[in-house]
């Protein structure tokens, strides 16, 4: 893509998943449609230039897989090679949590990583 350029991240179903590009440890979250804990364990399920967007994958996201039915979620504004972007990460509270959550998503046709 051409300087000055930006994208929109999209979740495809038979394509590749959304970048899951890592934090750097000052990233704060930014939103959330329902309150979480800012740190801690999360699994993140894609990036995106915008957060209508990554709220938007989140909503498609939860009706795509039921292993995040009842998960908090949060959208962590960051810096990456394309410019600003909004990681979206599901809040899992342990290491051992995320990494058994993850690998659910993984098993339904999701990207993931944990952080």
């Amino acid at each position: 893509m051409g300087e000055g350029q930006t994208r929109e991240g999209t979740i495809a179903d038979a394509a590749p998943g959304p970048s899951i590009d890592a934090p750097k440890p000052s990233e704060q979250p930014t939103a959330a449609a329902t309150p979480a804990p800012t740190g801690g364990a999360a699994v993140q399920v894609g990036a995106y230039a915008s957060k209508a967007a990554a709220e938007a994958g989140w909503q498609k996201l939860t009706g795509q897989t039921t292993h995040l039915s009842g998960v908090s979620h949060r959208v962590v504004e960051g810096k990456a090679d394309i410019g600003t972007v909004y990681r979206l990460q599901a809040v899992a509270g342990s290491a051992a949590v995320a990494s058994q959550l993850c690998n659910a998503l993984k098993g339904d046709g999701v990207a993931c990583q944990v952080k």
